[in-house]
């Protein structure tokens, strides 16, 4: 499942949504999108009832994170300048979610150092492709609306069972059960892409 692979089928869609936004500056939207991320990860490591406020702001996040593009491209303000603000907006945007969801009392700080780089280098190479002039790579089985989807879906799965189980001596709760699955599948994909550039090279 790579949702990046079909941005062009929801076009139509961001374009209505992006109406009322017309107005504001392109990177404007981009800090929204990021400061609803910090949000996200502030009320996740908070937990209990503040998961649907985490829930609400990883939504937000996404949105806004969709639609600084999409103005930027009705506006004709496309520049380099805004591509690179939304991408270092969007690492730091998964950095802010991901830390609240392995500090939080439903986290674990070891799986959470795999998941942190797999998904940092899942970016990295997806980019680095496209530095190499062999265009953005969206190859893989965890992009980054693949990871907004889990975080949602997880955040309201972990809301409503708050509980865990040990397994080993581990601790599992829904949180870590998306950890390992960021962990594995976040690798997979940076090592995926690194090897499609490596050939295409």
């Amino acid at each position: 499942m790579v949702l990046d692979s079909y941005r062009s089928k929801v076009d139509g869609t961001l374009t209505k949504l992006s109406s009322p936004f017309l107005n504001m500056n392109p990177n404007a939207i981009s800090l929204l999108s990021l400061v609803m991320a910090a949000l996200a990860g502030i009320f996740y490591y908070i937990g209990s009832y503040f998961l649907i406020l985490s829930f609400i702001s990883i939504a937000l996040s996404a949105l806004f994170d969709a639609l600084d593009g999409k103005v930027a491209r009705i506006r004709n303000l496309q520049s380099r300048k805004g591509d690179l603000i939304d991408h270092v907006f969007d690492r730091y945007s998964d950095i802010f979610i991901l830390l609240g969801m392995v500090l939080s009392v439903y986290g674990n700080l070891k799986i959470g150092l795999l998941a942190v780089i797999g998904i940092m280098l899942t970016s990295y190479m997806g980019t680095q492709s496209q530095a190499l002039g062999l265009g953005r790579n969206y190859s893989g089985i965890l992009g980054r609306a693949d990871r907004l989807v889990f975080m949602l879906v997880f955040t309201l799965v972990q809301f409503f069972m708050p509980g865990s189980l040990t397994f080993f001596s581990l601790r599992v709760t829904v949180t870590v059960v998306l950890l390992i699955w960021f962990a594995v599948a976040g690798n997979y994909t940076a090592l995926k892409r690194f090897n499609d550039a490596y050939h295409s090279s």
